[in-house]
């Protein structure tokens, strides 16, 4: 199985939706090789009818998007499952849908800097013009603003740690849910230094179990 892989600096890989597919791919202990794509490499992804990793190649077949390709590799390799029990599917759908639209939005304005300093040279242009016209501003102005989006951030860490006080996991068993936030969170840990685990022990102690599970 061949993944395409964002690819920035020294080889960073920091996509966190390709850290979703690799989390899966891990945990099902499929093997894989993986194909670097930067920002700007839409041509290296044209044979798969878009232009966004990740994307993987498995026996001729051609699959895109994390979550599109996490129900692939449950029907191709069932076990371990990500999906385990009836509605866990269904809600780790929600799951995911609350870190892209509520998780990720606090985190980029804290983490645009960063990135930009781990996106390749060559990117560079793209990735300033791209995220600059969707913020609003330029990166140096909304790097100027940390502080005030921080208090954002610490209450979806509230909630999260609240979430998983006295349980394991998300949804009391692994599911893909812990998947799907760990790419997340491995996509801040390789781009920034920006404090996660401070106030949220239950969090932190989550952290720890998913990267021993996965050996990622």
């Amino acid at each position: 199985m061949e993944l395409y892989d964002l690819v920035g600096v020294n080889d960073l890989r920091f996509s966190p939706f390709c850290w979703r597919t690799k989390a899966a791919l891990a945990y099902k202990k499929i093997p894989y090789t993986t194909v670097p794509v930067r920002f700007t490499d839409k041509d290296k992804l044209a044979f798969s009818g878009q232009d966004r990793v990740p994307v993987i190649k498995d026996n001729g077949t051609v699959v895109y998007d994390s979550w599109t390709i996490a129900g692939y590799l449950e029907k191709q390799q069932p076990e371990p499952r990500i999906f385990p029990g009836l509605g866990l599917k269904e809600a780790c759908r929600l799951f995911t849908l609350y870190v892209d639209r509520t998780v990720h939005l606090a985190l980029l304005p804290l983490l645009i800097a960063d990135i930009f300093a781990k996106v390749d040279p060559a990117d560079r242009e793209y990735f300033r013009t791209s995220r600059e016209e969707r913020l609003g501003m330029t990166l140096e102005a909304i790097a100027a603003r940390h502080a005030e989006y921080r208090p954002r951030l610490q209450a979806v860490l509230a909630d999260l740690e609240a979430t998983l006080f006295g349980q394991d996991y998300f949804f009391g068993l692994f599911t893909y849910a812990d998947l799907c936030l760990f790419g997340t969170l491995k996509w801040v840990s390789v781009v920034s230094k920006e404090p996660l685990f401070d106030s949220a022990p239950a969090l932190r102690a989550w952290w720890g179990r998913i990267q021993e599970r996965l050996g990622l």
